[in-house]
């Protein structure tokens, strides 16, 4: 801080304070603002949602689960077709529910096994070309 001798180093020194006043207030004033936004309820959901849909383990999972339904669902149209009885429908539900869970829990396997077959299925393409 500098020296006041006169008025207008005083004048000097009062606008500089006043300029510094005014700038730490609007910097309250918006600090104040993010922090009531932040604490609003819906954007405290909001982000939290946000957060889980981009987290790559949830990401995983869902496909994890997708891949499940879809082979169960598959070998379930597979076994019971265009009509089938009853006992044949049973049947159906059970091995559609046992490809779901097998799938579900096996998915890096199966992941690896198709990533494997698709290499030998395309340098193959390649091949023939």
């Amino acid at each position: 801080m500098q020296v006041i001798k006169d008025t207008k180093s005083l004048a000097e020194a009062i606008a500089l304070l006043e300029n510094i006043h005014a700038s730490e207030g609007t910097l309250l004033k918006e600090h104040f603002q993010f922090t009531v936004s932040s604490l609003n309820p819906m954007n405290i959901i909001k982000d939290k949602i946000s957060d889980t849909f981009s987290s790559p383990i949830f990401k995983n999972e869902i496909v994890k689960g997708s891949l499940g339904i879809a082979t169960g669902l598959l070998s379930n149209s597979l076994i019971v077709g265009a009509s089938g009885g009853l006992l044949n429908k049973v049947v159906a539900s059970l091995v559609q529910t046992g490809i779901s869970k097998v799938t579900s829990t096996n998915t890096e396997a199966i992941k690896d096994s198709g990533i494997s077959f698709l290499k030998n299925v395309l340098t193959k393409m390649k091949i023939k070309s």
